[in-house]
């Protein structure tokens, strides 16, 4: 941006004063190499600040491209909201609750539970399976 002010700001005729300028001080021989030099570095310069730019932008796009992959995934989980006419989900089954049965049907036994629960605890040496 300050480059750009300097070179704005000077006219056609400062331009004409600079280039005499540096004819007298560097002399007629030396002046073509070292503006070649010039115009070298500065194409140096360019090259490197597009190839920067240029990284700069692939890791944006790259940074890009894993956020809508990741949105992607993201989406792919939820429910599409789209269907009006959504199922209801079937109720499941607590162990409290017996299956329900048609009318008539026979209700299925279940297994009568011992009054007394023993724990490993409880059991002598010789009857617990887990002493050696």
């Amino acid at each position: 941006m300050a480059f750009a002010l300097v070179f704005d700001s000077v006219g056609a005729g400062e331009w004409l004063l600079l280039l005499a300028v540096l004819l007298v001080i560097i002399g007629p021989k030396r002046l073509p190499g070292m503006l070649r030099n010039f115009g070298n570095q500065y194409a140096k310069f360019r090259r490197m600040a597009d190839n920067f730019r240029r990284q700069l932008m692939d890791m944006d796009t790259e940074f890009e491209r894993a956020v809508n992959a990741a949105e992607r995934e993201a989406a792919a989980g939820i429910p599409d909201i789209t269907d009006l006419n959504p199922q209801p989900a079937e109720e499941p089954q607590t162990a409290e609750e017996p299956p329900k049965a048609a009318e008539g049907a026979e209700s299925p036994t279940t297994p009568e539970s011992p009054e007394k629960t023993e724990t490993p605890e409880a059991w002598s040496a010789d009857e617990n399976p887990y002493v050696d």
